[in-house]
Parts: structure tokens; sequence; C-alpha cells
């Protein structure tokens, strides 16, 4: 009867690097990749939470606005009917100013047909 002994594991070969790379070279490509990841992660995020703070602060900033100008409509017709007596005065009189405010505002767009 033959004996067999057991073979021992090579811990050398597993460890060693190869020809022409240091010992730590899965720590530099560990960094290297890292390093683009966080590259692409920069380039990317930071545009897109710059824009969605740009949008939350017109949305929350044009909306009161929009009801301050509605209020004010409103109190510009309420304060013309005083004034006049005469609700087709009112209307008509800021009915001329938006026209006008309009026509002047469509004289200086520059994409306009004479």
């Amino acid at each position: 009867m033959v004996m067999v002994s057991p073979v021992q594991p090579n811990n050398e070969a597993t460890t060693a690097s190869p020809p022409g790379l240091s010992e730590n070279w899965s720590e530099q490509a560990a960094d290297i990749v890292i390093r683009s990841v966080d590259k692409v992660h920069d380039a990317t995020t930071g545009p897109i939470l710059n824009a969605s703070r740009v949008f939350a602060y017109l949305v929350f900033g044009a909306f009161p606005l929009l009801i301050v100008l509605v209020l004010g409509i409103v109190a510009a017709v309420r304060g013309l009917e005083i004034a006049t007596g005469q609700a087709w005065a009112a209307h008509g009189i800021l009915g001329l100013l938006f026209v006008s405010l309009g026509t002047f505002a469509w004289s200086r767009c520059p994409g306009k047909a004479a």
C-alpha cells in the first residue's frame, strides 16, 4: 500500500504580485475606481441639486407674487369702481392699461412679425 502525504498549499504563489506591479496594486486600483466614481458623482449631482433648488425657490417665490398680483388687480378694479362710480369705466380703464402694456411688450419682442 502506498501512503500519500497531504499537499500543503503554497502561500507564496497567492500573495506574490504579478511582475512589474507593486505589492499594493489592488489598493491602487480600488483608489482609481473610487476617485473616478467620485468625479462622476460630483459632476452630475452638483448641477442637479442646484437646478432643484432654483426650481423650488421659483415655485415658492412665484406663488405668493401671483397671489399679490391677482389681489392687486381686484383692488384696482374695486378702487376705480368707487372712484368713477361706474363698473364699465373701471373695466375700460384697466383694459386700456393692460392692452397698452401688452402692445409695448409685443413691440419689444425680438421675433415678432412686422
